[in-house]
C-alpha cells in the first residue's frame, strides 16, 4: 500500500472573511484547488480506499462529504465490493422525505444535507464516511447524531470515518470510539497551530472576473448521463456508468484534441469525480498531458509566493445558482480545456460558461462543455 507524508498532501492557505477558521488545508493531489494529474488523485484515493476496506470490509454504504471530498469518496469507494452503495452529502437542494440536515460549522457554506433513502433501504453493520480532512470531529459528530436520531437502527451501526488528514486529539478519538465511531487516515498531524501560522500571511481577495466579451465554446451532447451520487449508486452501477460516460467522451474528443498535447479537465463544485475519471482515461489512452481541478465555493486568499497553494484566482458565476459565488484558482496554459458539469440549470450553465470560456481563452485555444 502506498504511503503519504504530510508534505505531499498539505499546503496551507488563508481563508477570506471566515472568523471561525482563518486557514484552509489544501491538498495538491486532490484535484480541487490545484491542477494535478488525475492519475495522482486516483492513486491517493485508492490508497485511502484500501486502508478503509481493511478496517470496514463489512460496510455496505460509503458516504463522501461535499464539497471537496465528493471525488475522493467515490474513488475510494471503488475499492469496495460492487454491491456497496456510494453517495455523497450535498449543499444543493434535495427533494426527498428521507433528508437529514447537519452543519459543517467552520465552513464557508455551513448547511449540508444527505438523502438517506439508500441508507434506509440497505441493511449494514458498518457505514463508512469519507472527508478530505478532519480537525475536531465536530462535523462527524453532527452528522452521525442526526442520522442516529432519524433512524433508530443506526444506533447500533458502527461508523468508520476515513480521511486523507486527521488532526483530532487522541482524547477526542477515544471519546468517539466509545460511541462506536472509528477513524482511518493516511496522514496524522499533531502539534501544529495553523491559526498562528497564517496570522501574519498577507493575501489578496480573488477578484470578480469582469469582461465585456462573451467567450465561445463548443457544447458536446452525450447519450450517457452521469449517475446522481446525491441519491446513491451501487459500485457496480457507478463503474458501468462512468465507463460508458468516458468511452463516449473519449470518442467525441479524440479527433478534436488530436493535436493538443496539454489538456485541462475542469469540474464544477461537487461535480469533481467525472472530470478526474474522464481526464485519467484520456491520459491513459492517448498519452496526453492531462491536468484536472474544479471550481469551488471556497473563498481563499491569493499569494504568489512559492509554496502557497493559490497563486491566482477569480470570483466567477456558479453553474448552479444565480446568487452563488464560485471561485477558480491556479489557471495555467493548455492547448484545450474540457469543462464537465452535472448542473441542470441551462440558463446558469450558459451564463457561467460564457464567462468561464472568456477567461479560459486567455490560457488555451479550444474549450468544450460536457453536461453530465
Amino acid at each position: 500500500m502506498i504511503t503519504y507524508s504530510e508534505k505531499e498532501v498539505l499546503q496551507l492557505g488563508k481563508r477570506i472573511n471566515n472568523p471561525k477558521r482563518s486557514y484552509l488545508l489544501v491538498d495538491p493531489l486532490q484535484g480541487k484547488h490545484i491542477p494535478v494529474s488525475p492519475a495522482k488523485t486516483y492513486q491517493l484515493s485508492a490508497a485511502l480506499g484500501e486502508k478503509l476496506y481493511l478496517e470496514a470490509s463489512d460496510a455496505k454504504i460509503v458516504i463522501g462529504f461535499a464539497e471537496t471530498a465528493t471525488a475522493i469518496g467515490a474513488l475510494a469507494a471503488l475499492q469496495f465490493p460492487e454491491d456497496v452503495i456510494y453517495l455523497h452529502t450535498t449543499r444543493e437542494k434535495l427533494i426527498s422525505d428521507q433528508t437529514v440536515s447537519f452543519s459543517e460549522e467552520h465552513s464557508h457554506a455551513v448547511d449540508q444535507q444527505i438523502d438517506c433513502t439508500a441508507i434506509s433501504q440497505n441493511s449494514t453493520a458498518t457505514i463508512v464516511l469519507i472527508d478530505d480532512e478532519i480537525s475536531t470531529g465536530k462535523t462527524i459528530h453532527n452528522i452521525i447524531r442526526q442520522l442516529r436520531t432519524k433512524f433508530d437502527f443506526l444506533r447500533t451501526v458502527r461508523f468508520v470515518v476515513g480521511s486523507i488528514i486527521n488532526r483530532m486529539s487522541e482524547e477526542v478519538i477515544k471519546e468517539m470510539q466509545m460511541q462506536n465511531i472509528h477513524f482511518v487516515s493516511l496522514v496524522k498531524i499533531t502539534d501544529r497551530n495553523f491559526e498562528k501560522e497564517v496570522a501574519f500571511l498577507s493575501v489578496t481577495m480573488p477578484e470578480p472576473y469582469c469582461s465585456d466579451h462573451l467567450g465561445s465554446y463548443e457544447a458536446i451532447q452525450l447519450k450517457h448521463r452521469l449517475p446522481d451520487l446525491r441519491k446513491g449508486s451501487s459500485i457496480r452501477s457507478l463503474k458501468k456508468d462512468m465507463r460508458l460516460f468516458c468511452e463516449e467522451i473519449t470518442m467525441q474528443l479524440k479527433e478534436k484534441l488530436s493535436e493538443s498535447s496539454r489538456i485541462l479537465f475542469l469540474g464544477t463544485e461537487e461535480c469533481m469525480m467525472p472530470a478526474i475519471v474522464a481526464g485519467q482515461e484520456f491520459e491513459k489512452l492517448y498519452g496526453k498531458k492531462v491536468m484536472t481541478h474544479s471550481t469551488t465555493r471556497s473563498p481563499i486568499g491569493i499569494n504568489t509566493h512559492s509554496g502557497y497553494p493559490c497563486k491566482n484566482g477569480w470570483s466567477i458565476y456558479s453553474f448552479y445558482e444565480m446568487d452563488r459565488k464560485n471561485y477558480l484558482y491556479n489557471l495555467d496554459y493548455y492547448n484545450a480545456a474540457v469543462v464537465i458539469t452535472d448542473s441542470n440549470d441551462l440558463e446558469q450553465i450558459c451564463r457561467g460558461m460564457q464567462q468561464l470560456s472568456d477567461m479560459l481563452q486567455k490560457y488555451c485555444k479550444k474549450i468544450y462543455l460536457i453536461r453530465g
